[in-house]
């Protein structure tokens, strides 16, 4: 997954770039996103709690009123315990109901805003069962044809209701309910929270827009930076091709003088110039294969063609035939007669070099490499199989998924001692990229690596 990851970073610039502007966006956004929602729940939830704490505190205040009214009424009457029906109007202005009952359920005083809401706020309150001084939102529901005469407009009636024991000389003699009308205020909070809810929406796109030009803002210089380095590399490098194949030259040139190749002290001078001239032609190359990989138009370099890839394999390692003599290397070649492909030659042939040669490098002297082409069916297509594996020191887990990277070296001395810059890998991987296809590596430390891509191909 690492893997796949790290080549999609690598493809080109623009994907690398755009990436990185959409992640930036996200982040920008997503800690406005955090803010504004952090704010909206703090403030409705101040407004809530300020409001319910007001009504709540009314109602008990009313709820004592009505109880030290209702003893009161109690203690001048004839027979305590018993209430007879009072032409007395207890409702204040917050107050929409009270009722009075015994402990049979029976309706004992009461008055409301409405006389003709009465069953119904009966029926409500028969299915509460108060406990203590306990505070309940009943919903009240409402016949439509008495809707005209609610102060609400809602098939509800939503009313904050306390409950208070009337008890005369540890007598019980009845319950007292009283309610205040809260519906107003229940959808003034619905109405604010859907409110909260669509400017938060609102900010939000602002602030996805706001964050998508800031990222892209703050990108802009990093990416001039990223495209004069790339130009430096580019032009550099071209420009040292020239030099460098002179110098190549005049080294193949001394060398045929008799003269000097007499000389053991000369002779070994020239042959490490000579080394060192291909090490950099080697090195310039690269950097230069990786800048045409960060091109815009990297994929259109491909020169697909129907061609046998058998004989390019076979090439390659005559090619690397004598460093792995040099390393008593045994190279293994398994393939088909034929093995024709789809694609770019030189791109697949430097391919295959890349991972023998680092194949051969990193196998100790008397190790085996093993290099295995052939061809499968896959979905109306057909996919070419290159496997190259060998008995060398192998990858450890940690460095696997960085083995792709660009100037990576999982051992840093052994690479100076090999001669590697971290760049081979790097532009197999464009390689197989650019051909749509998948390299996997499996590795154990010790036993050795093996690489196997899949290139996916159609025959015309």
């Amino acid at each position: 997954m690492k893997n796949k990851f790290l080549s999609f970073i690598f493809r080109n610039k623009q994907d690398m770039f755009r990436l990185t502007h959409w992640r930036l966006t996200a982040l920008y956004s997503g800690m406005l996103m955090i803010f504004l929602t952090v704010f909206i729940i703090i403030v409705y939830s101040l407004f809530y709690m300020i409001i319910t704490n007001d009504q709540e505190r009314r109602i008990i205040s009313l709820a004592e009123q009505e109880t030290k009214a209702i003893k009161d009424i109690l203690i001048q009457q004839t027979a305590p315990g018993f209430i007879e029906n009072q032409n007395v109007i207890f409702l204040s202005e917050d107050q929409f109901f009270f009722y009075v009952t015994n402990s049979r359920g029976e309706l004992i005083m009461g008055d409301e805003v409405n006389k003709g809401l009465r069953p119904f706020l009966l029926e409500a309150l028969n299915n509460w069962t108060p406990k203590g001084n306990e505070l309940k939102y009943v919903e009240v529901p409402i016949p439509r044809h008495m809707h005209e005469f609610s102060r609400f407009r809602s098939g509800d009636l939503k009313l904050l209701t306390a409950a208070r024991p009337i008890i005369m000389k540890n007598h019980f003699v009845g319950m007292l309910y009283i309610g205040m009308d809260v519906t107003s205020f229940s959808k003034i909070s619905q109405w604010l929270l859907i409110l909260l809810v669509g400017l938060a929406v609102l900010f939000i796109g602002f602030a996805v827009f706001l964050s998508h030009l800031m990222s892209k803002r703050a990108l802009v210089p990093i990416q001039e930076a990223y495209n004069r380095q790339r130009e430096f590399i580019a032009n550099a490098s071209h420009e040292l091709r020239t030099p460098l194949s002179v110098i190549f030259s005049s080294v193949e040139a001394l060398e045929m003088e008799e003269d000097i190749m007499t000389n053991d002290f000369s002779k070994k001078i020239l042959r490490r110039l000579r080394d060192e001239v291909k090490r950099m032609k080697k090195l310039i190359n690269d950097l230069l294969t990786l800048a045409r990989a960060d091109s815009e138009h990297a994929s259109l370099e491909l020169m697909k063609e129907t061609f046998d890839f058998r004989p390019h394999a076979e090439q390659t390692l005559q090619s690397l035939a004598e460093l792995a003599v040099k390393k008593e290397i045994r190279l293994h070649f398994d393939s088909p007669e034929d093995v024709i492909v789809s694609g770019d030659a030189d791109k697949l042939t430097q391919l295959l070099y890349i991972l023998l040669d680092n194949a051969i490098k990193y196998t100790p002297n008397g190790g085996e490499v093993s290099v295995k082409l052939h061809i499968e069916s896959y979905k109306q297509r057909h996919l070419l199989i290159i496997s190259v594996k060998d008995t060398g020191i192998g990858i450890p887990p940690e460095d696997a998924g960085r083995i792709f990277e660009r100037f990576y070296r999982a051992d840093k001395a052994r690479t100076r001692q090999h001669g590697g810059h971290g760049l081979g890998l790097s532009i197999a991987k464009w390689i197989v990229d650019a051909h749509k296809g998948q390299i996997d590596v499996h590795s154990e430390v010790g036993k050795g690596t093996e690489f196997i891509v899949k290139i996916p191909f159609s025959l015309q």
